[in-house]
C-alpha cells in the first residue's frame, strides 16, 4: 500500500497544531509565573523582629 501525499500533509498539520498549542501554553504559564514573582510582596523582615526597651533578666 502506498502512502498518499494527503496523509503526510495531515500528519504535518497535526504536529504543527500540537507544537503551536504547546508553545502558547508554555508562554502563558511563563507570563503568569513572572507576573506573580514580580508582584509578590514577600515577607517584611522588619516585622519579624520584636523590639523590647527593657533588657531581659
Amino acid at each position: 500500500m502506498e502512502n498518499s501525499r494527503l496523509d503526510d500533509t495531515k500528519l504535518l498539520a497535526i504536529i504543527g497544531l500540537l507544537l503551536s498549542f504547546l508553545i502558547v501554553v508554555s508562554v502563558s504559564f511563563g507570563l503568569a509565573y513572572f507576573y506573580d514573582v514580580k508582584h509578590n510582596g514577600g515577607v517584611d523582615v522588619g516585622s519579624c523582629i520584636s523590639v523590647s526597651t527593657s533588657p531581659s533578666p
